[in-house]
């Protein structure tokens, strides 16, 4: 049998991510696209003043303000102003066959328990996004005593609903104008700039060819020459290639595989340092640690493999937009950078789809 070392917090010389400082310039061009995605490459369509791309895909592009930072890590796209102005704006797409305002009147019933004193402000169902017909929606409510205030636009086009939103607080601090005034300007620039048409460029998507499949007939969801893995998902999910990304979604649910060059030594500080960072960010979130798998510290002891390479998992849940989310991270090292495959489902479909992720997982390789 391979011997595989431990991935616990044991640090030693071989360690690849030791090389990170000596190749971070030969790397930066590539750290650049991986992770940041936000550059205009030469001949690129010009982006609209003050906005950067945070999600380009199959017949959109999401754009948000250029000084915001861009998280992915959830499988929800999400842009926020600071670790510590957690104000944001996420784009959410679902393949339904309701209208929006029949979907947003389900969740309606949600939002009245799931929100401290929730409270609708304006209503909108002639409303636009993106040059399409879209209805509008604006209420507040509290979080654990902390009031929120969101701005919600829902538009259907070519079968899938897209649900963007706004969320911050209502609190005034020093006396200026509130968390969510003081950013409205850019987020209705961010609404405006929102294009649907056209397949995105660089982003090929599986009704192009002839899907590949593997041995259980699970088809393939990322380009190995690209991005040097293959994500495997079943036939009836729907693929997705954005921004150093790869995603595939079904209904309530939603697997992503991202990649970076990480500042910190060990997974264990990895996952640390964005466990604090998703704390600051997403409301009531919190680490199921029975369902979690941290770095083993004997090789006997690892629980979690991806692909032969040794992983960890942390399992979390979190509310956004008054709706319940839970998250399962199975994080490895290869080469000099941390994989991150993630599984993001409504709470009430988490189970549903997690035998899916089970087998997506398992027959996921390095190329």
């Amino acid at each position: 049998m391979e011997k595989r070392r431990p991935l616990g917090g044991t640090e030693s010389e071989d360690n690849p991510l030791k090389k990170i400082l000596a190749l971070l310039l030969l790397l930066s061009m590539l750290l650049c696209l991986v992770a940041c995605g936000s550059g205009s490459a030469p001949g690129a369509v010009q982006l609209p003043e003050g906005m950067q791309i945070a999600e380009e895909g199959d017949g959109y592009t999401f754009y948000v303000p250029e000084d915001w930072t861009v998280e992915r890590s959830t499988g929800i796209t999400m842009a926020y102003v600071s670790p510590t102005d957690p104000s944001n704006l996420t784009l959410v797409r679902t393949v339904t066959d309701k209208t929006p305002a029949a979907y947003f009147a389900e969740s309606e019933a949600e939002l009245g328990v799931t929100l401290e004193e929730y409270k609708m402000l304006e209503r909108n169902d002639n409303a636009s996004f993106g040059g399409k017909s879209a209805i509008y929606r604006n209420y507040t409510g509290k979080v654990a005593g902390v009031e929120y205030k969101f701005l919600q636009y829902l538009c259907s086009y070519d079968g899938v609903l897209y649900l963007l939103t706004y969320t911050a607080k209502t609190e005034i601090p020093s006396g200026e104008v509130s968390y969510y005034d003081r950013y409205l300007e850019k987020v209705f620039a961010a609404v405006s700039a929102f294009s649907f048409g056209g397949k995105a460029a660089d982003a090929p998507t599986v009704e192009d060819t002839e899907p590949e499949k593997n041995g259980q007939g699970m088809i393939l969801a990322s380009d190995p020459a690209v991005s040097r893995y293959s994500l495997w998902v079943p036939t009836d999910w729907r693929i997705d290639l954005q921004n150093g990304t790869t995603s595939a979604y079904t209904d309530g649910a939603v697997v992503t595989v991202s990649y970076e060059i990480p500042e910190e030594s060990t997974l264990l500080e990895y996952w640390e340092a964005r466990s604090k960072t998703y704390s600051q960010l997403y409301a009531d979130y919190t680490v199921l640690d029975e369902e979690c798998s941290p770095p083993a510290e004997k090789l006997e002891d690892v629980e979690v493999w991806l692909d032969k390479h040794q992983a960890v998992r942390y399992v979390f849940t979190y509310t956004h937009g008054g709706v319940e989310y839970k998250t399962q991270k199975l994080m490895t090292i290869e080469g000099m950078y941390i994989y991150t495959v993630t599984y993001t489902a409504l709470s009430d479909s988490y189970t549903a789809h997690l035998a899916e992720f089970n087998a997506i997982a398992d027959a996921f390789t390095f190329d």
